[in-house]
């Protein structure tokens, strides 16, 4: 690898570095997240306008579903899920609008420098964070599913909100521990075998352990589903905004995969460009909202919903509780009430 060529993304002076074959290990075990691609050239300068109005629009997507499940919406199960998933997703994108505009900006200096250093270190909190959540939702949706009974009669009313507080605190420790050995300790040479450890557990966290137990409970609600026939199941608009999520992400997500499992496996440097997996995973974080609306939707009504009746529907799980044993639900019971009547 000695002939190929990394440009310092974060330096003052931009200088660029021809690492020869021993100093590329150095060079690309910066931390997960913060690995610089090898490239012929640096980042185009459109690509930080890219990301800044894609992230920009998701901010203000996610905004939106914060406030409606917040506020205007029932609180049930997997409202407060969604509602913690946006507070992540808003996270990350917040960091990197913050980032791009100084590098769209051109700003230097030690102090443009220190906040790019926060963004990367709240922007993997937030990714973390909303990593982690899409295995509850999607277990928790494949119990309510598979184990109706149990799931409306004796599911903790309160499990949701424990869930995501033990996975916030998940991932501020996580992120802690990445960024004191891979950012604090940089400059200590017992230092590069800390980082090069944590990043590999950081990876085999998120795409061996997370994508695992996302994937599967979707596997298992689709075969259940499908193997029993039940149309109301299948009409459920919840099933298809968890299955969507979780593909979303999986499809998002390939590329920054791709470029830990050939690094830290094979040795081989990144080949997508940072800037290239950075687009993806805002592309995964502003997508939600999208998911939400385009669920929630009723074809048959007039075009212009309020977006508080089309999230309502979004979260719409009136199937699995009429077969609990026809008993009334506890409060995760969702009532789909529009300001004109029952929503159809």
């Amino acid at each position: 690898m000695a002939g190929n060529c990394s440009w310092e993304a974060h330096a003052t002076n931009r200088n660029k570095v021809c690492p020869g074959a021993s100093e590329a290990p150095e060079l690309y075990g910066r931390g997960f997240l913060t690995i610089e691609p090898i490239t012929a050239l640096p980042p185009p300068a459109v690509m930080n306008y890219i990301t800044l109005l894609l992230c920009l629009g998701g901010l203000v997507g996610n905004g939106l579903v914060l406030w409606f499940f917040g506020f205007s919406i029932k609180r049930t199960p997997f409202s407060v899920y969604f509602l913690h998933l946006a507070s992540a997703d808003g996270a990350y994108l917040f960091s990197k609008a913050v980032f791009s505009l100084l590098n769209a900006g051109g700003f230097l200096g030690s102090f443009a420098d220190y906040v790019r250093g926060v963004c990367r270190v709240l922007g993997l909190c937030a990714f973390v964070a909303g990593v982690s959540l899409l295995p509850a939702i999607s277990t928790e949706r494949c119990a309510s599913v598979v184990f109706p009974a149990w799931y409306w009669r004796r599911r903790p009313q309160r499990l949701s909100a424990v869930v995501c507080a033990l996975l916030w605190l998940l991932s501020l420790l996580v992120t802690a521990v990445h960024n004191y050995f891979c950012a604090f300790l940089s400059g200590e040479a017992s230092s590069a075998g800390a980082c090069k450890h944590t990043d590999i557990f950081l990876g085999i966290l998120l795409f061996l352990v997370f994508c695992p137990l996302m994937v599967l409970p979707c596997l298992a609600l689709v075969l259940h589903v499908e193997c029993r026939g039940r149309r109301r199941q299948r009409s459920a608009k919840l099933n298809h905004v968890v299955l969507a999520m979780v593909s979303v992400f999986l499809v998002s997500s390939i590329y920054l995969g791709i470029d830990w499992f050939l690094f830290w496996v094979f040795r081989i440097p990144a080949p997508f460009p940072e800037y290239v997996t950075d687009l993806c995973i805002c592309i995964n974080s502003s997508a939600k909202p999208i998911v939400y609306f385009l669920a929630g939707r009723d074809k048959s009504q007039r075009l212009w919903e309020p977006l508080r009746v089309v999230f309502q529907r979004a979260l719409r799980d009136g199937a699995e509780s009429a077969e609990a044993g026809g008993s009334t639900p506890n409060t995760v019971t969702m009532e789909m009430q529009s300001p004109t009547g029952n929503a159809s």
